[in-house]
């Protein structure tokens, strides 16, 4: 019996080219091919749009965010988003991400005096993603190809449906992964739990 194993990414650009009746290609590197390198764009940028959302997967809670010598705590260049956590001691700082730095908005500054506990969302790269999130993005994107390059979204390939189906996949499994108590793991209950200091774990 043949081996199989996750959905690469030279394999999700030859789904999205087959969708569109094109032959497929045996790598990326080459990507003077207008129609490859169309798919790839594409593809990167269904990748970041979709994990944007932020799932169990590419979430990062209560993290220690510690200020340089200037002051400012810079995050990675694929961090989208910073939320001060409801389980640090800094849950009170309003925090938002402006470019690559954390903004303490109350205070309208970048600079901060302690280490900032944070929940993030990450953009991970293509090998870090589950099985079922690769099969969304794969979908997402070459339903986005054919209507780019045909003017038709089901030409060829994949229909509204398929990808509704590859987003329930993808939710589910996220679900289950996350082990998740609406009360335990939903921040905007902990928060209503918590507020005024008055903290009640369930």
């Amino acid at each position: 019996m043949t081996q199989l194993y996750k959905t690469t990414e030279l394999e999700a650009v030859n789904i999205m080219l087959s969708a569109i009746g094109e032959a497929p290609v045996s790598s990326l590197d080459n990507t003077s091919l207008e129609d490859v390198a169309v798919a790839v764009n594409i593809l990167n940028e269904t990748v970041v749009d979709v994990q944007s959302s932020g799932y169990h997967f590419n979430r990062d809670y209560n993290v220690g965010l510690l200020p340089d010598t200037d002051g400012q705590i810079n995050v990675g260049a694929n961090v989208v988003s910073v939320d001060a956590s409801p389980y640090g001691s800094t849950q009170e700082v309003d925090v938002v991400l402006r470019g690559s730095k954390l903004y303490d908005r109350e205070n309208q500054t970048f600079v901060f005096s302690e280490t900032v506990y944070a929940d993030l969302i990450t953009i991970l790269a293509w090998d870090d993603l589950p099985q079922t999130a690769r099969r969304y993005i794969t979908v997402k994107a070459a339903r986005r190809y054919q209507a780019r390059v045909f003017g038709s979204d089901t030409l060829n390939g994949f229909t509204a449906q398929d990808e509704a189906d590859a987003l329930v996949a993808m939710q589910q499994d996220d679900s289950r992964i996350s082990d998740t108590n609406f009360l335990n793991s939903n921040w905007d209950v902990y928060r209503v739990l918590s507020r005024n200091g008055r903290r009640r774990y369930i």
